[in-house]
């Protein structure tokens, strides 16, 4: 199964992407609309597209300063070429990108399971520094 990978998605990638989140529990609902403003506000992103078809089967994304850090988001395969090979395409694509040679640190979210992977790539889970999160649900203003 060949595949490339691309940098800048089409109209019609960006609605597989939008069908992509929707087999994924930590994107489903996410709106058509709200998949094209997060790829348009997107540093760097990163498709794999079937070779025979053009179609997205895998996606993630960088946001960034181009030298002290990076985060990786949403990486995603379409469950039918999961399995293949195409989440190290993706992460290679994403470490060896000529514009984030200078990235001090790269940091990412992933599940439990998921961290065996990552730890390939030289991520690890031994952070140094406390990761913390603040949902729009819960804005509120400090206790002073």
């Amino acid at each position: 199964m060949g595949c490339t990978v691309i940098n800048q998605l089409s109209k019609a990638q960006i609605q597989d992407l939008h069908q992509l989140y929707q087999t994924a529990w930590w994107a489903r609902g996410r709106s058509l609309d709200d998949t094209r403003r997060l790829v348009q506000n997107t540093d760097e992103v990163f498709g794999l597209c079937a070779d025979e078809s053009a179609r997205l089967i895998g996606f993630s994304r960088v946001l960034t300063d181009y030298l002290f850090r990076a985060l990786i988001l949403d990486v995603i395969v379409a469950p039918d070429y999961q399995g293949q090979g195409l989440g190290r395409i993706l992460l290679d694509a994403m470490v060896n990108h000529p514009a984030l040679a200078q990235v001090e640190s790269f940091g990412l979210f992933c599940t439990a399971e998921m961290v065996p992977f990552y730890e390939k790539w030289g991520f690890t889970d031994k952070l140094t520094q406390k990761l913390m999160q603040r949902s729009h649900y819960e804005r509120r203003q400090p206790q002073l």
